[in-house]
């Protein structure tokens, strides 16, 4: 997970990964009323077989771009990712997945790391991507036109790239706190939902794509 902090400016704090429920519950008690998290996992998921509205809605947008996203349901799940479950039960205890962003309370969404490059940097930004150039597409959040600033976006960088094992995993949670960043930032009008209530992806939409 990459913690990125807003205050009267936007800094990078750390990345962090846990291994056990007991360490994420941790790690959530220590995050303030008002925290945005955007998770690269499925947060609602109510479907038993087939894909979600989410998927069947993006997946025209994916395939024009030679891409797809993996189907989730809760057959799949039950069979294949049990450890979901309870996952799934620590998010609901203690985050609200309105959209919403009040202060009151810490809040969740699923995001997916290349829509969000898409609609915060459009095609150009998913090639980089794609072709796994991952500094120059991090540098792009330095440039005129970019949705946000990062104070110190080298030094969250370096920490995400230089270590070269894990490094995709990490610049997805990058992406993700980004995307999280925006909508606080932004607010729900700046951000397309695809999806109902079986379960639903965000994605800023500083661009207007995906289409």
């Amino acid at each position: 997970m990459c913690v990125l902090e807003r205050e009267k400016k936007c800094l990078w704090r750390e990345f962090f990964s846990f291994v056990t429920l007991k360490e994420w519950e941790e790690r959530l008690r220590a995050l303030p009323p008002g925290s945005i998290v955007a998770f690269d996992a499925p947060l609602l998921v109510t479907v038993e077989k087939g894909l979600r509205t989410a998927e069947r809605e993006l997946l025209p947008c994916l395939r024009r771009r030679h891409s797809g996203i993996l189907p989730i349901n809760l057959s799949i799940a039950h069979r294949r990712y049990p450890a979901l479950f309870p996952f799934w039960e620590s998010v609901r205890r203690n985050f609200s997945l309105a959209l919403d962003f009040s202060a009151k309370h810490r809040h969740a969404f699923e995001a997916f790391p290349p829509l969000s490059i898409l609609g915060f940097f459009g095609d150009a930004g998913l090639a980089l991507y794609r072709s796994e150039c991952l500094w120059e597409l991090g540098e792009l959040f330095r440039g005129e036109g970019s949705p946000l600033h990062i104070e110190n976006l080298e030094e969250c960088l370096s920490a995400c790239l230089c270590p070269s094992p894990g490094k995709k995993d990490r610049f997805d949670a990058f992406i993700c706190a980004c995307t999280a960043l925006f909508a606080g930032q932004y607010g729900k009008d700046a951000l397309r939902t695809f999806g109902d209530e079986e379960g639903f992806i965000v994605l800023p939409s500083w661009t207007g794509e995906p289409s």
